[in-house]
């Protein structure tokens, strides 16, 4: 595993910056000493965030454009390489949602949200994966989802985006083996983004990100882990995050029974509201920074979530050992 402790004067692209975990890795990661090139479609909001960097005592270069547009990708990385002179890290975090029953969903909501999501990163990844050979380093850093491991109603083109995002990051880490590019992932659970204040919908109610919700700060402070100790995947959250990944290798129906059933109420709220584009396809203005109007779950919440959730881990496990003895029983 590589080890670069020390970011300073190294130089990264972060992608989807305007907004939530791309506008604050980016915030922290200049913290650390990184020289940033931020890009995302609202210049407006990369000059906030430049000029928020710049009050931190960083450098940022700002390059509005959009992942889904080949040309205004390798412009970006041509304009970073022109100002710095190379780039060492590539920080994914470009994404988009659709809600709505999947036989309901406009068919150009599923393939944008791919083309977001899923072939951006390919796109960025294609881009500078030629000036990390000739340098003969460099470091593709993945925002992931939980949902690339799980799965969530009403989010189904969103959930298959971030799989097939995860498999292709997987796959490429071994084909760069030894070549001194590394490829990392950071798995985030809900947070506290404005995402879900500027997503589409269909559901004609506020969508809202499945609880509980933790600070978009704590991915950002693992992005930039990950920039000091490459070559890994990072599951930042314990209760959506760690907790989640081993109840679902051992009582998958607990997350299933869960979901399928209280899955879309707890993604919505009974506020109104008529938003069926969203910034899918075009920037809206609102929607800037780091946080959204979804606040965080206080500690003591999820504490508490987590006691209940392992509890009724608990009661599926033992049923199950129970169940497994008295087929065993009935057999001999």
């Amino acid at each position: 595993m590589a080890r670069h402790e020390d970011l300073r004067g190294q130089v990264a692209i972060v992608t989807g910056a305007s907004s939530g975990v791309g506008w604050q890795s980016a915030v922290r990661l200049a913290e650390a000493g990184v020289r940033l090139c931020v890009t995302a479609r609202r210049r407006f909001a990369l000059e906030q965030l430049r000029a928020e960097v710049l009050r931190r005592g960083g450098e940022c270069l700002v390059c509005e454009g959009d992942v889904t547009a080949q040309e205004d990708v390798e412009r970006v990385v041509r304009e970073c390489v022109a100002r710095y002179g190379r780039v060492d890290l590539l920080v994914n975090a470009a994404a988009v949602q659709s809600y709505g029953p999947f036989e309901q969903l406009p068919w150009e909501h599923i393939t944008r949200v791919f083309d977001v999501a899923c072939f951006g990163y390919l796109r960025f990844a294609r881009a500078v994966l030629p000036r990390f050979r000739e340098q003969g380093h460099g470091h593709l850093l993945n925002v992931q989802s939980m949902l690339a491991s799980g799965s969530a109603p009403l989010l189904s083109a969103y959930s298959a985006a971030k799989h097939a995002t995860l498999g292709w990051a997987q796959s490429l880490e071994m084909e760069l083996a030894g070549t001194g590019i590394h490829v990392s992932n950071v798995m985030v659970p809900s947070v506290s983004t404005p995402m879900f204040d500027h997503a589409p919908t269909l559901l004609d109610r506020q969508p809202v990100p499945v609880p509980p919700t933790y600070d978009v700060d704590l991915v950002a402070r693992a992005v930039v882990r990950l920039a000091k100790r490459p070559g890994r995947t990072s599951v930042p959250a314990f209760l959506q995050g760690r907790l989640m990944l081993w109840l679902n290798g051992l009582a998958p129906s607990v997350g299933k029974a869960v979901l399928g059933r209280f899955g879309a109420r707890m993604q919505t709220t009974d506020t109104p509201l008529a938003r069926r584009e969203g910034n899918l396809f075009s920037p809206v203005a609102q929607g800037v920074g780091p946080r959204g109007s979804v606040p965080p779950t206080p500690a003591w919440l999820r504490f508490t979530a987590t006691l209940g959730l392992a509890a009724l881990a608990g009661g599926v496990l033992g049923g199950a050992a129970l169940g497994a003895r008295g087929v065993a029983r009935a057999v001999r």
